[in-house]
């Protein structure tokens, strides 16, 4: 049986008969236009006047009233030198053989080129053409159908074919550059060595991004920008082994801060709270895990369209192709109102040209749960500290009886050895599984990629996990060399769980001398304590799940006008469907004591929808006149967006299993199903114009104008701005240095602003209140009160940078010191209760941020010949905040940090006073523990000692914030293996520690703690001891007696990858094979013994992946 042989086009195959057809035609219609074109060529009228000229002046001549080209050798025509050429308006073949009559050259038209060779018959014709003949790959060895290839200073050139083979005949004896271009690539040019066959490699105009800074607006070569930014491909961002976008961006540059959280640690659907340089407002949130309200959270751009940290959070790795952080004023300027806090500007994956490419991602990896810094008490420890609390200590003797009735039997219990552990009993080691799937595939002119995603994070909390599924899928479409349309349509889905075992807190608690299962296997209901067994309503039916669908399309022109003037347009839409479930079973223990059945079980739930609108238009002139370069950008955008929901609770559910909000008896009680509505809209305006000479002086000016809903309609639009330069030094003629010795240094100032606030902050609402009717109409009651001179909160920087190569590019030194000076601070003003409402937001403050951040990378090794490279990179980040004008307004909340129970808790919260950081730890000092009563010595703002304590004594006793931190990071490539470990430290914070304000002092006897809590408290009369007598079960003050250097050095992340030789892998039938072991947080050294992961454990995380190119 014969079989049908199958042919590649790009992506896709063809059947022979289909193939022989299409080259049939190809080659006719090749045929033809050559016929039109020679003989519209050889009919031009041509006019040479000209006196003893040489042939090359003639040849220039010809070229300059025709559009042929010519090729010859110099040696035949040199005795031509002496010409006075003397025709009118006769055509090229004409004036050819005018020119080479009597001398022993003839000629060949070949397509647009004339041929010019010696005169010695067809065969001796051949042997003086050479025939170039090659093929054209990209840098991972896959062909490239459609490059043009021409005879560099000629016309004369072909195509790829769909093998990426190309061949060409040229005159034998000229040096021959050949010149491959193809839309996407960077141009090449090849000498041709003659008798060799070439192999040509093209590289994506993507491998300039060392070279170019991507600002999300306009692109600008690294040698002008005068800004400060990091950049970070996607190959550096694979090997810090992170989980996610936004944790593994703290690698890269000291001055991203990610606020750990103790609380959530490792909970996956909570999202990483990060600041870039300091904070420039005043947090206020009532929950700073909630990364979503960040005040002073970074603006986000995704391939040029403002997205969420969620959306970043949740996105996958492989698809970023590189990252810029943007940080000083020039840099961020053109967002204007939202730039003040830093923009992160990620850029994906294009789809590349040739045959159809086929790249997968596996990734699995286990988390264990991190319980290092959990100190408990077993059982007979426990049992030991009630006893010296007093516990089983009452004057009324009944209830001793009991009490020492119920220490026996707990006592017996502890010999018979019962010790249980309820850490473990919530937690689990999870698998979980990542894949990525990328097709690819076209030529120059379409373009296609699909991207499939799937991956899990099931958390080390039972149960509890986050779950991402996505498609993208990308069309490139180039109309010609000057016109380009791209669109992206992304559709995402992820479902995050949260445990039902509630927070991890609640099992600490608990008491180890209880048991979990009574003798039948049953969990026992009630502890010995009283309390529920919290086992029971976890294994009980139940869900608590948030789900967010989210379809985005963006869509992008390019058109290169002519080759200085570019436009640019985008337009983005995104639809995004948000739904929260909170069923709570009828059988829970919280309706122990409930007899109606109809109110039994609970369902809440939560419907929203939000739409989002996006567009900028750009235009980018780009000119370069000797020692003159200039770039000049004008552009604007708009933003619209519009969220709507609604959420109602039911109660009432006969039966646990049908978790359905349709078998909800009712609306709970004095309740009504709620809504919201919130809209907001931004215009912008902008410019941008830099400057350069010589490739040593710049200069760079940006404005924007930004209008926008949330702000008082006296002050709608504000203008921000920027002015940079910068001095390549290594430029001027006086530097002698090797040529990888480079030195920069960079200056900026430049007003930005932010935009993080509600929606609603400068208007008036009311409620409706339907319990007031008059007359057949209903009241309302003030719900907010509005500021129409309501102004923007904007930052003014200042920002000084060096960047210095040297010792031959062995080390290499970026540094930057900057001033943040933010005014016009919004911040809520409590008013009286008299007035109808709480609060109302008003511009009551300033405040200063100065920092110093310095990056120094050490290239130890770099020998290509061994394939060995080694590098080591430092990098440090100082910042200190400082209140430099404050309203009184903010007392109320001043007054709040003062109150008793603030005072005694186990958080220290801010006060705010000018002239202090906003992060100051004020607290009362403490002179210790009294050896003869066992209680805290305060010591008074005059230095007095005494057992009273008063908030007016506080004092700051050092800052939050560390004094430096940064990160030391080190690459080690040899023959395909790569090593990459990244160390994390800071120094000179300090820490109010929760634990011993909790779990030793202030512990509830009743509930299990820290093992401190038995040691090392005061117990008799001379002890000498660090913390108050065992029976204190009071919250202790917060003095310094709690408080510590919060120094810190770990161990973030170890990564080891293996790349196959191509050769080995193309035996495989593959392109590409690399294997990637990583782990996170391997040992941590910490100068604070405190518990984390109160709510949520850390957890440790080992991954193995595999990376396969087909």
């Amino acid at each position: 049986m014969k079989k049908t042989k199958n042919r590649k086009f790009p992506g896709v195959f063809l059947p022979g008969r289909m193939m022989r057809t299409m080259k049939l035609m190809t080659l006719l219609l090749v045929l033809q236009t050559f016929q039109v074109t020679a003989k519209g060529y050889s009919q031009e009228n041509i006019t040479l006047k000209m006196k003893n000229v040489t042939f090359a002046e003639v040849v220039k001549e010809i070229e300059r009233q025709s559009k042929v080209t010519f090729l010859y050798n110099h040696d035949y025509v040199r005795e031509l030198d002496r010409l006075n050429p003397d025709y009118s308006n006769l055509n090229l073949q004409e004036v050819l053989d005018h020119i080479l009559t009597g001398t022993n050259l003839e000629y060949k038209l070949i397509d647009n080129t004339v041929v010019i060779t010696a005169k010695q018959g067809q065969d001796q014709f051949e042997q003086e053409i050479q025939t170039i003949k090659g093929k054209v790959v990209d840098v991972q060895g896959h062909t490239l159908p459609g490059v043009t290839v021409v005879i560099k200073g000629t016309n004369l050139g072909v195509a790829t074919d769909m093998d990426g083979r190309f061949s060409i005949q040229v005159p034998r004896g000229k040096a021959v550059v050949l010149v491959c271009t193809f839309v996407g690539m960077r141009k090449k040019e090849v000498n041709y060595v003659e008798g060799k066959e070439l192999t040509i490699v093209m590289e994506e105009e993507a491998a300039e991004m060392d070279e170019v800074i991507v600002t999300g607006y306009f692109q600008k070569s690294k040698e002008s920008f005068t800004g400060s930014e990091v950049t970070i491909n996607t190959e550096e961002l694979k090997k810090v082994g992170a989980l996610n976008m936004i944790q593994a961006l703290n690698a890269f540059d000291p001055s991203i801060r990610l606020n750990e959280s103790l609380t959530q640690g490792s909970n996956p659907n909570v999202i990483p709270d990060i600041t870039i340089r300091g904070e420039n407002g005043f947090d206020l949130r009532a929950n700073a895990d909630d990364a979503t309200t960040n005040p002073n959270a970074p603006l986000y751009i995704l391939d040029g369209v403002e997205v969420s940290a969620e959306r970043i959070y949740d996105m996958d790795l492989n698809r970023v192709e590189s990252t810029t952080i943007l940080k000083d004023a020039s840099a961020t300027a053109l967002y204007g109102s939202r730039g003040a806090n830093g923009v992160i500007v990620i850029t994906t994956i294009r789809p590349k040209a040739g045959q159809i490419r086929i790249n997968l991602n596996a990734n699995y990896n286990v988390s264990i749960p991190d319980l290092r810094d959990y100190n408990l008490m077993n059982a007979a420890e426990k049992l030991e500290y009630e006893r010296r609390a007093g516990v089983y200590t009452d004057p009324v003797y009944s209830e001793q009886v009991r009490l020492e009735e119920l220490y026996n039997s707990r006592l017996e219990e502890v010999k018979r050895g019962v010790d249980t552990y309820w850490l473990s009993q919530p937690l689990t080691t999870s698998l979980n599984q990542r894949y990525s799937l990328n097709f690819e595939g076209g030529d120059q002119y379409f373009r296609y990629g699909v991207d499939l995603r799937y991956d899990t994070d099931k958390g080390v909390m039972k149960k509890s996990g986050r779950d991402r599924l996505g498609i993208n899928l990308t069309f490139n479409y180039n109309i010609g060399s000057s016109f380009f349309i791209r669109n992206d349509l992304s559709v995402d889905n992820v479902k995050a769980k949260n445990s039902p075992y509630n927070e991890f807190s609640l099992y600490a608690n608990q008491n180890p001398y209880d048991r979990i299962y009574d003798e039948n296997g049953e969990f026992v209901e009630k502890l010995s304590s009283g309390d529920w067994n919290p086992l029971v309503s976890a294994n009980l039916p139940k869900r608590n799940t948030s789900t967010y669908t989210s379809v985005q399309d963006n869509f992008n022109i390019d058109w290169r006008i002519i080759p200085a003037l570019r436009l640019q347009g985008r337009f983005s839409y995104t639809r995004q469907f948000d739904r929260r479930d909170l069923f709570k079973s009828p059988e829970s223990l919280d309706y122990s004591t409930e007899t109606d059945p109809k109110k039994k079980g609970s369902y809440y739930l939560v419907n929203s929808r939000s739409d989002r609108f996006d567009g900028n238009l750009t235009l980018a002139y780009n000119k370069t006149i000797d020692k003159h370069m200039l770039n000049v950008g004008v552009g604007s955008n708009i933003m619209q967006s519009e969220t709507e929901g609604e959420s109602f609770t039911g109660v009432g559910f006969i039966n646990p299993d049908m978790i359905f909000i349709g078998a909800a008896n009712a609306f709970q009680e004095n309740t009504s199903p709620q809504g919201t509505y919130d809209k907001s809209r931004l215009v912008g305006f902008f410019t941008n114009v830099n400057y350069g000479y010589g490739n040593r002086y710049f200069l760079d000016f940006s404005f924007r104008s930004d209008g926008s809903s949330k702000f008082g309609r006296n002050s709608r639009f504000a203008p921000f701005w920027s002015l940079g330069v910068a001095w390549n030094v290594h430029n001027e003629s006086f530097w002698h240095a090797h040529e990888k010795n480079a030195l920069k240094l960079r200056a900026s100032v430049g007003s930005t602003g932010t935009t993080n606030f509600s929606s609603t902050q400068a208007l008036t609402t009311y409620l409706y209140d339907f319990s007031r009717e008059y007359n057949g109409n209903f009241g309302v009651s003030l719900a907010g009160y509005g500021n129409s001179s309501l102004k923007w909160q904007t930052t003014l920087s200042y920002n000084v940078g060096v960047d210095f190569t040297f010792l031959h590019g062995l080390v290499v030194f970026n540094g930057d010191f900057y001033i943040k000076n933010t005014r016009s601070l919004l911040l809520p003003v409590t008013v009286a209760p008299s007035t109808g409402f709480i609060d109302y937001v008003e511009n009551i403050g300033k405040l200063r941020n100065t920092g110093v951040e310095a990056r120094l990378r050490f290239n130890l090794i770099q020998d290509a010949v061994k394939d060995l490279r080694w590098n080591v990179t430092l990098s440090a980040f100082h910042n200190r905040s400082k209140i430099t004008q404050l309203s009184n307004q903010l007392e109320t909340i001043n007054q709040y940090a003062n109150d008793d129970r603030a005072n005694q808790g186990t958080v220290v919260y801010r006060q705010f006073e000018a002239g202090r950081s906003q992060t100051a730890l004020m607290v009362v000092r403490s002179g210790g523990i009294d050896p003869a009563t066992g209680n805290e010595i305060y010591i008074k703002r005059n230095g007095e000692m005494t057992f009273e304590y008063n908030h007016n004594d506080k004092i700051e006793c050092g800052d939050m914030k560390p004094k430096i931190e940064g990160n030391v990071n080190t690459n080690l490539n040899w023959k395909g293996f790569n090593l990459y470990m990244l160390f994390k430290y800071q120094y000179g914070g300090k820490i109010y520690n929760a634990t011993l304000a909790s779990k030793v002092e202030g512990a509830n006897p009743l509930k299990n703690a820290d093992k401190r809590v038995l040691y090392d408290r005061w117990k008799e009369p001379g002890d000498h001891a660090k913390f108050r007598r065992i029976d204190d079960t009071s919250a202790p003050y917060q003095t310094t007696r709690l408080v510590f250097d919060n120094n810190l050095l770990a161990l973030q992340s170890v990564s080891l990858s293996y790349e196959l030789p191509r050769k080995i892998s193309q035996k495989m039938y593959m392109e590409r094979v690399k294997l990637l072991l990583s782990s996170t947080d391997l040992f941590r050294l910490s100068s604070v013994k405190q518990e984390r992961g109160t709510s949520y454990p850390f957890a440790r995380t080992f991954s193995i992946g595999l990376n396969v190119t087909f």
